[in-house]
């Protein structure tokens, strides 16, 4: 959903593979999160920045057929991986190509939800400002973003330490936050919602594919990291097989990066959306 200039992973065919397994790993964690916040049978969901649609067709799962479920993203390419795994299950789900700042709906929902969305924005409160506008009074804005600072991996790892240091660069060099997390409450407060709660994920592993995720996510942001001066080539392919062999030791672990997970609730009188 950010402008391309701004989004720092690829897109496309091998972006969508890596929000799948991102997804598989993520799933319990945000299917906790959605529980908290309510979702449920018949509710009119929108899944803002769905990437590749693994937690939207969760979502249409939970809400059934008589609730309604829209997925939103720019990239066209991990749309159609989305509408092939919704056309599979028969999950009735609208998918829509746009930008951010083309998403003008009112009152339209019960539960907005984004994932790893804000920290690719310049702007994240404009998007909470059309989140927190989508969802009707009474209703819930759900978001899920990083601070990627915080990882767990041992043993010690040089490789690993320096993929953090490079997605941190290469996110702040594009203008955006990849440490947004801990900022996502006080945001959701300012944008007006209220009963606001907060939680931390950080997902760990000692096998499994979780345990390839920092590997496939420096391998999707080598591009936007050498367009900032920030790295070569040759830099990149070391660190990715240091990383594949830190993954293929049984004694070691990773973590995804930590999640924070703030759920809100918008009041039954007006928002003054003002000044978010």
């Amino acid at each position: 959903m950010a402008n391309e200039s701004h989004y720092i992973i690829r897109g496309g065919e091998s972006g969508a593979e890596r929000l799948h397994v991102l997804g598989r790993v993520m799933r319990p964690a945000s299917l906790a999160v959605l529980g908290r916040a309510g979702l449920a049978p018949g509710m009119d969901v929108l899944d803002l920045g769905c990437g590749s649609g693994d937690m939207t067709v969760e979502i249409a799962r939970v809400a059934g057929s008589t609730g309604r479920v829209v997925g939103i993203d720019m990239d066209a390419g991990v749309l159609a991986h989305a509408k092939r795994d919704s056309d599979a299950c028969g999950l009735p789900i609208e998918w829509r190509q746009a930008r951010i700042e083309d998403v003008d709906e009112t009152d339209s929902f019960d539960l907005v939800y984004a994932r790893f969305l804000l920290s690719h924005l310049p702007d994240p409160r404009d998007a909470l400002r059309r989140m927190c506008r989508a969802v009707r009074p009474l209703g819930r804005v759900v978001v899920e973003d990083i601070d990627i600072s915080a990882h767990v991996h041992w043993p010690p790892s040089a490789a690993f330490r320096r993929y953090v240091e490079l997605y941190t660069a290469t996110g702040r060099a594009r203008g955006v936050d990849p440490g947004i997390g801990p900022r996502l409450p006080a945001l959701l407060i300012d944008a007006g919602l209220e009963a606001v709660d907060v939680a931390v994920s950080m997902p760990v592993f000692r096998q499994g594919e979780g345990k390839t995720v920092a590997r496939i996510t420096l391998s999707n942001i080598a591009e936007s990291a050498m367009a900032s001066g920030l790295t070569c080539r040759e830099e990149i392919d070391r660190l990715a097989r240091e990383l594949a062999g830190h993954e293929a030791d049984p004694r070691s672990i990773q973590s995804t990066a930590q999640v924070f997970q703030v759920i809100g609730r918008r009041p039954l009188k007006e928002l003054d959306t003002a000044g978010v």
